[in-house]
C-alpha cells in the first residue's frame, strides 16, 4: 500500500482529482440551467474530452398541507393518488394559495464535450436526456426509514412507484399523473471558460465561465423550460500532493417556464465543496458537498424554494487509454424534501489529443 501511494500519477490522470459534475436532480430545478460543478483547470489547447454521465434518483417532494392531508387519510379515500381538483383545493387553503407535487423516480443522461482552444481558453456542450418514470424503490424507502427511525416526510401516505409532477398557483394550474412518456432530450448548455489566475506557490487556480441554456427541450415532457437561461460560474481548485481542493459558486438567471408561466421566478444560485484523495495512480476517492438553491420562491409550508443540501461519496478509476469511470452514492442532508431520498451517479470520458498519452507513449 505504500509502494503504490508514492509512485507518481501517470500523465492525463489529473483529471481523476476532478469534482463529480452533479447538480441538484429536482424534476422542476432539471427544467433550469445550472452549471454542474467543475474543477478550475481547463481542456489542454488541442485536445477534445467527451464525458457521459448518469444520475438516477427517487425523490418525493410536495407542500405541507397536502402531505399532512394524506397522512390523515391513508388510502381510505383518494387510495393514494393526487388530482388536478385536490391540489387547487389544497392551494386555496394556503396563505400562499399554492400547492405541488413531485413524486418519481427521475434518470438524467448528459453527454459532454470540452475542446481546448488556447491555454487559457476552453468552450464546451452539454447535451441532456431524461427519463421520467414512476420507479421500482419506494417500498424500499419506507423500509429503509422505517428500519433507521429517520422521517418519512409523508412518503407512506401516497400510492407507490407513481410518478406525478403538479403545480397549482399564481394563476397557473397543471398536473402530470404518469410519465411523460420515454426518453426525451433536455435543453442543451453551451459554455465559454477562461483561467482567471494561475496558481502560484499558495494561490489556488481560478477559472470563470459564462454559459446559455437553449430552449431545445418539450416543456410537455418535462425536459426543458421553454425558454433560454443564461449564467456565470467561478471555480477554485488547489492541489496539495495527493490532496485537491476544489470550490465554486454559480449565477444562473431563467427566463420563464412555458407550464407556469406566471411562477415568479428567481436566480439560481449554487456552491459546491469537493475533496479529493489520490489514494492509488488510478484512483481517487471524492467527497463533494452541494448547496443550492432553484428558481422558485420561498414559500411558507413548501419545500419547492428552499435551499438544497447533499452529499456525493466515490471515487474515480483512470486508464492508460486515457479513459476513466467514476461513481458516487447521493444523500440529502437535512429534512428538506427538495433533495433525493437516496440516488446512483455512474459516469465516463475519453481524452482525444496529446493528453490521453501514457509515459510510454502508448
Amino acid at each position: 500500500v505504500l509502494g503504490l501511494a508514492l509512485q507518481t500519477a501517470p500523465p492525463g490522470a489529473a483529471s481523476l482529482d476532478e469534482p463529480f459534475p452533479l447538480r441538484n436532480q429536482l424534476p422542476f430545478n432539471l427544467l433550469f440551467l445550472d452549471q454542474t460543478p467543475r474543477g478550475a483547470a481547463l481542456q489542454p489547447a488541442g485536445t477534445m474530452r467527451f464525458e457521459a454521465h448518469l444520475a438516477y434518483e427517487n425523490t418525493f417532494d410536495a407542500t405541507d398541507d397536502l402531505i399532512a392531508l394524506y397522512r390523515a387519510d391513508h388510502f381510505a379515500t383518494f387510495d393514494g393518488r393526487v388530482t388536478e381538483p385536490i391540489l387547487q383545493a389544497v392551494a386555496a387553503g394556503t396563505a400562499s394559495r399554492s400547492a405541488f407535487i413531485l413524486d418519481g423516480e427521475t434518470a438524467r443522461m448528459a453527454l459532454q464535450g470540452w475542446f481546448g482552444l488556447t491555454g487559457r481558453l476552453e468552450a464546451g456542450v452539454e447535451i441532456p436526456l431524461l427519463l421520467h418514470t414512476g420507479g421500482i424503490f419506494d417500498s424500499t424507502i419506507d423500509r429503509y426509514h422505517r428500519w433507521l427511525d429517520l422521517p418519512d416526510g409523508g412518503r407512506p401516505g401516497f400510492a407507490r412507484n407513481r410518478f406525478v409532477a403538479g403545480y397549482v398557483g399564481d394563476g397557473d394550474a397543471f398536473l402530470v399523473d404518469g410519465p411523460p412518456g420515454g426518453v426525451s432530450p433536455g435543453d442543451i448548455t453551451l459554455t465559454l471558460r477562461s483561467a482567471v489566475l494561475r496558481g502560484r506557490r499558495r494561490l489556488p487556480d481560478l477559472t470563470a465561465a459564462v454559459s446559455w441554456k437553449l430552449p431545445t427541450g418539450d416543456p410537455d415532457h418535462l425536459a426543458g423550460s421553454g425558454s433560454a437561461d443564461y449564467g456565470l460560474s467561478l471555480a477554485a481548485s488547489r492541489r496539495m500532493g495527493r490532496h485537491t481542493l476544489h470550490g465554486g459558486y454559480a449565477l444562473a438567471v431563467p427566463g420563464r417556464w412555458d407550464l407556469a408561466p406566471d411562477v415568479p421566478l428567481g436566480h439560481l444560485r449554487s456552491q459546491f465543496a469537493t475533496y479529493a484523495f489520490s489514494a492509488t495512480p488510478r484512483m481517487t476517492l471524492i467527497g463533494q458537498i452541494l448547496r443550492s438553491s432553484g428558481a422558485f420562491p420561498f414559500r411558507a409550508g413548501s419545500d419547492l424554494g428552499r435551499v438544497a443540501l447533499e452529499i456525493a461519496l466515490g471515487a474515480r478509476h483512470g486508464r492508460r487509454e486515457g479513459r476513466t469511470f467514476q461513481w458516487a452514492i447521493i444523500e440529502n442532508l437535512d429534512r428538506a424534501r427538495n433533495t433525493p431520498d437516496i440516488g446512483l451517479f455512474l459516469g465516463g470520458d475519453l481524452w482525444l489529443g496529446p493528453a490521453a498519452r501514457s509515459a510510454d507513449g502508448d
